[in-house]
């Protein structure tokens, strides 16, 4: 008996050790490796989807040799993509799924990744790749193939993400601009230093899909300059940042020339931010951020990327760029701030509940579209001032609303109503019993017959979904008619909340 329990005992322990070291590879194109002469640049690739036109200077830096793809989840999703989707002839593509520290120290993972003439590191959790890779032999052949081998890294959303000196890890999950600047020591900002060594990234932090909107209602600006905060307080460093947009790509030289990559006609926006020496004034666990230095805390550059990548930033010297706008940024408690612009925020509600709608586009001339967030806000930033811009709002189900704004010298607070389709504004499930109208059609007099004797509001709005009248009601007895008077022939929504409920019923004035 106790043979055979130790027999088990070597056969589990056998089992787990051989799934601690099961390794994924997947390999196309030429099984023999080839040895050409590649490039070093960096490829910082914002994330959501990849720029075509980002990703072949990335193969063409490797002269035909071998891609390697390195990653903790996923499989060969970038393998067919590289070896033939973009026109440029490589070698082969090999992916290497590397979801363990055991996996990280694996030698084959290890001899693979040390025949590459690029690297990629593809998007996911980047606390993963922390956890995983650090203090392994994948991290060795990293900082090898970037500082011996010379060959182009590039990284896209989690991947980007581990490329500066300073990485936030999302070892806590992600933080929001808002948790991040109220509190620079939130618990979910956590940072890490000593993983990888590439050069003109030192004392630097990246963020990837800058301007995704979290529930707060902010993109991940806010964060990025806590990041920082945090790298010149605890480790004096003259902080650096680049945020890149989604959809978007920085692309480094040899010489550390860095070109923006994008679709021009969208906000494919990457940002060049610097500290230089100045320190927060305040940056302390549990009190809100403030780095103000007269509103000059922060000199960033701001480049909208094109095909060619004809809009280019000098990483060597952080000084000098072309086709992009030199901005400034402050923090005043808690508050990101761009020196010299100013914030619009629209507030979209629904026009006859008056609740907040989340998920309506909001399209600003000349500064892109935004959603709103769970409580109906959308943000644009850096609006410059003395400006009339035009704006729509849309949402299914709605009419689209347009206007324009004027901005001067403060921020903009735009309060907007979006009105229902007549068509689309169900009643409460069972709430039709509770109120009559006749005669329907009318030549313009309806009666309301309440079947309840509770206080009820009413409103009514025209075909286009505008609001003609609303009345608040007592409710005193049961069987109540109130007389409703429309002058205008044609088809109207009646909109009643009655008892908790909602009851719509469509009028025609003949």
């Amino acid at each position: 008996m106790k043979n055979l329990q130790y027999l088990l005992l070597i056969i589990s322990f056998l089992i787990a050790n051989k799934f601690s070291f099961a390794q994924e590879f997947y390999h196309t194109g030429s099984d023999d490796p080839v040895n050409t002469s590649p490039l070093p640049g960096i490829l910082l690739a914002g994330g959501q989807s990849d720029n075509n036109d980002a990703m072949t200077w990335f193969l063409e830096r490797a002269d035909g040799g071998d891609i390697v793809v390195i990653r903790a989840s996923g499989s060969d999703g970038y393998n067919n993509y590289l070896y033939s989707g973009l026109g440029v002839p490589v070698n082969s593509v090999t992916s290497i799924v590397i979801s363990s520290e055991a996996q990280a120290n694996n030698q084959d993972v290890y001899d693979t990744m040390l025949n590459a003439e690029a690297l990629f590191i593809a998007g996911g959790n980047q606390w993963n790749y922390v956890n995983y890779w650090k203090n392994t032999l994948v991290q060795d052949a990293i900082n090898y193939l970037v500082n011996e081998k010379n060959i182009t890294i590039g990284g896209t959303s989690a991947g980007l993400a581990v490329l500066g000196e300073v990485v936030y890890s999302a070892e806590n999950g992600t933080v929001w601009s808002t948790e991040a600047l109220e509190n620079p020591y939130h618990f979910r900002v956590t940072l890490e230093k000593d993983f990888l060594n590439i050069p003109f990234l030192e004392q630097l932090v990246t963020d990837s899909h800058y301007n995704r909107v979290h529930d707060d209602g902010y993109d991940r600006k806010g964060r990025h300059v806590a990041f920082m905060a945090r790298m010149a307080t605890n480790w004096e460093m003259e902080a650096r940042g680049i945020g890149v947009n989604e959809y978007t790509a920085v692309a480094v030289d040899e010489n550390g020339m860095g070109r923006v990559f994008g679709d021009p006609n969208y906000d494919d926006y990457a940002y060049f931010i610097s500290a230089g020496n100045r320190q927060p004034e305040v940056c302390e666990d549990g009190s809100p951020l403030t780095w103000n230095h007269d509103q000059e805390a922060l000199e960033v550059y701001r480049i909208l990327g094109d095909s060619d990548g004809s809009n280019t930033f000098d990483l060597a010297s952080w000084e000098e760029g072309g086709g992009g706008v030199w901005e400034t940024w402050y923090v005043e408690e808690g508050v990101l701030n761009t020196a010299g612009s100013f914030r619009v925020r629209f507030e979209v509600m629904d026009g006859y509940t008056e609740d907040p709608i989340q998920g309506a586009t909001v399209t600003v001339e000349g500064y892109g579209t935004a959603t709103t967030n769970h409580s109906g806000l959308a943000e644009f930033q850096n609006v410059e001032p003395e400006e009339h811009l035009a704006f729509q709002v849309q949402k299914e189900g709605y009419f689209p609303e347009s206007g324009s704004i004027t901005v001067f010298d403060q921020d903009v607070d735009q309060h907007v109503f979006l009105y229902p389709d007549v068509n689309t504004v169900p009643s409460s499930p069972g709430a039709e019993n509770l109120l009559m109208v006749y005669p329907n059609p009318s030549t313009g007099e309806f009666n309301l017959e309440f079947l309840t004797g509770e206080a009820a509001t009413l409103r009514v709005f025209d075909s286009k979904g505008q609001k003609l009248k609303q009345l608040s009601l007592k409710g005193d007895q049961k069987g109540f008619i109130q007389s409703l008077t429309l002058s205008k022939s044609g088809l109207y929504l009646l909109v009643v909340e009655i008892s908790g409920q909602r009851v719509t019923k469509k009028l025609m004035v003949k």
